[in-house]
C-alpha cells in the first residue's frame, strides 16, 4: 500500500527554486521545509543534522542512506564531509533534484517499503516521512526493511508524537490562518501520528539495540515541539567497513 496519492502528488510537484539562496536553501525549500509551520534557516538544520552526526557516529568514511530522501537537505551536508550517500524516494522530481545536487550520491525512484536490504549501509535515516505513511503496519514493514539494510544504527527522524497530536493539529490551524484555511489547503492531507512505546517496540523487533527515543529540537521548527527522533543500533558504533551506500 502506498502513502497517500494526494501526498505524492504535492512532492511530484515540487521544483528546485534556485532563488532561494544557497544550494543547502534550495534543497530545503524544495524538501518543504519552506512552508508556514516553520521559518527553519540553514543554520539551524546544519546544526539539527550535526546532532544526528554525533547521536549516530558518522564518520566521513561511513555510507549513509536516507528512505524518502526528497531533494537531498539532510544527505547535503553529509556529502560535503565525505560519506557516501544514497537514498530512494517515491517522488521522481525530487530524486533528479538530489541526483544533480549530490551527483556522487546514489539515488533511485522507489516506495519506502520496497527498500533493498543490500548493499547494506552504515546507518540509514529516515527524516520527515514517518508521518506519511498510511498506516501502522507499512511503518513497521518499512522499520524492518530499514533494520535489514542497516550495518550499524537506523535514525528515524521528526516523527509525529502522539501524545501531543492535538496541540500540533491546533498550532497548524493557527499557522495556516484559521481551521477554514487549514481545510482548504490541507484537505485530504492527513499526518500519521506514532506512540513512543510502538516505536520502541517495534525497533526492538528488528533487532535493533541501545534504542533511545528523544525531544526533537530544532531551532524555527514550528512542527519541532510535537515531534520525537528514534535511535537505534544493530551494534554499537565502531570503524566503518568499506561497503556503498
Amino acid at each position: 500500500m502506498n502513502p497517500s496519492s494526494t501526498w505524492k502528488q504535492v512532492w511530484d510537484n515540487r521544483t528546485l527554486d534556485r532563488t532561494a539562496g544557497s544550494t543547502l536553501a534550495q534543497l530545503m525549500a524544495a524538501d518543504g521545509l519552506d512552508s508556514a509551520f516553520s521559518r527553519l534557516g540553514t543554520v539551524a538544520w546544519t546544526d539539527f543534522v550535526g546532532e544526528v552526526v554525533a547521536r549516530v557516529a558518522i564518520t566521513p568514511d561511513r555510507s549513509v542512506f536516507e528512505v524518502g530522501c526528497g531533494a537531498g537537505a539532510f544527505l547535503y551536508g553529509l556529502d560535503q564531509m565525505g560519506c557516501r550517500v544514497g537514498g530512494i524516494d517515491q517522488s521522481a522530481a525530487l530524486v533528479d533534484i538530489a541526483r544533480d545536487a549530490l551527483p556522487r550520491g546514489e539515488f533511485a525512484v522507489a516506495d519506502a517499503a520496497d527498500i533493498e536490504p543490500e548493499p547494506q549501509a552504515d546507518i540509514v535515516i529516515s527524516c520527515g516521512v514517518f508521518l506519511y505513511f498510511p498506516s501502522l503496519d507499512y511503518a513497521r514493514t518499512v522499520i524492518a526493511a530499514m533494520a535489514a539494510k542497516a550495518r550499524h544504527g537506523v535514525a528515524i527522524l521528526d516523527v509525529p508524537d502522539v501524545a501531543k497530536a492535538d496541540a500540533a493539529q491546533q498550532f497548524r490551524i493557527e499557522a495556516a490562518g484559521g481551521e477554514e484555511a487549514y481545510a482548504d489547503r490541507y484537505r485530504g492531507l492527513e499526518h500519521m501520528y506514532y506512540e513512543r512505546g510502538w516505536m520502541r517496540r517495534e525497533l526492538a523487533a528488528a533487532g535493533l539495540t541501545n534504542i533511545a527515543i528523544v525531544d526533537q529540537h530544532i531551532e524555527g521548527y514550528g512542527n519541532a515541539p510535537f515531534r520525537f527522533n528514534a535511535f537505534a543500533f544493530r551494534q554499537p558504533p565502531g570503524p566503518s567497513t568499506d561497503s556503498a551506500a
